[in-house]
């Protein structure tokens, strides 16, 4: 009978471990304002208490989770970890230097965002350049946006390859809306989709958040995930005259332009 190798068996286990504790992290980040305890954490996860109970401690101790009276969230170590992630991506260096070409009147947020492995948007950078908008933390590096809800999302999944977007488009079932304007029919997505190939930038209003306007565009590049990140730019509808609306549209395909080519 064949005797499983002991040193093969405690790797395993710290490989169940860390994808268990990979679970406990994903299940908050879904929520990030909500205290959980260790047993509605089991109980969602299908993992067993005992296990919760040491994986939650442990992650605890690394800082990765915080533990209030009442329940846990993620931890502020997340927050360094993850900054220290964008700061060794080149591309982040180059978009702030391209973005000061950018008038510094523009009244707008300029962002930079990729793809996730899933169907959202996610935010590495960006600059405000008199924007007045006060979106807080929501608003800066490590926000999550579906793509179909996004001008950069839409940007993204634009310049993807077929095969690559129709793989993406497969494992969606349903398409999330953040407000009434967002996009949540796949026929009228795909529409969307060859309109920006044909004029080479996406539009969105109100699809993330209501009032607010936003033009993308997307650059290919071997700096990120996908080889394709998004450059967006955001500002208060009510701001937008239609002199304004074309300074945006001529900023971004500048900065777009000036990107793909340091990349």
């Amino acid at each position: 009978m064949d005797m499983q190798n002991p040193a093969t068996a405690a790797d395993g286990g710290l490989v169940r471990a860390i994808d268990r504790a990979v679970l406990i992290l994903e299940f908050l980040e879904a929520s990030p304002h909500t205290r959980f305890t260790v047993t509605q954490i089991a109980r969602a996860l299908g993992l067993p208490k005992s296990t919760t109970f040491n994986l939650c401690g442990a992650l605890v101790n690394g800082q990765l989770l915080r533990r209030s009276h009442d329940g846990l969230q993620l931890g502020r170590r997340l927050v360094q970890l993850g900054s220290a992630y964008v700061s060794s991506i080149d591309l982040v260096r180059e978009f702030y230097e391209v973005c000061r070409v950018a008038p510094a009147d523009l009244g707008a947020t300029i962002q930079l965002s990729v793809l996730d492995e899933g169907f959202n948007a996610v935010y590495l950078a960006y600059q405000d350049c008199g924007s007045g908008l006060r979106l807080g933390l929501s608003g800066g590096v490590g926000r999550v946006v579906p793509a179909n809800c996004s001008a950069s999302g839409k940007a993204l999944l634009a310049a993807l390859g077929e095969t690559a977007l129709e793989g993406r488009l497969a494992r969606v079932t349903r398409l999330p809306g953040l407000t009434a304007a967002s996009i949540t029919s796949m026929a009228r997505l795909r529409r969307e989709l060859v309109a920006i190939r044909r004029r080479g930038h996406s539009t969105d209003e109100g699809g993330t958040v209501p009032g607010l306007s936003c033009v993308a565009g997307a650059v290919k590049t071997s700096y990120a995930e996908g080889d394709l990140v998004a450059v967006s730019i955001t500002a208060s509808t009510d701001t937008l005259t239609a002199r304004r609306a074309r300074v945006m549209r001529q900023t971004l395909l500048h900065i777009v332009a000036l990107l793909q080519a340091r990349l």
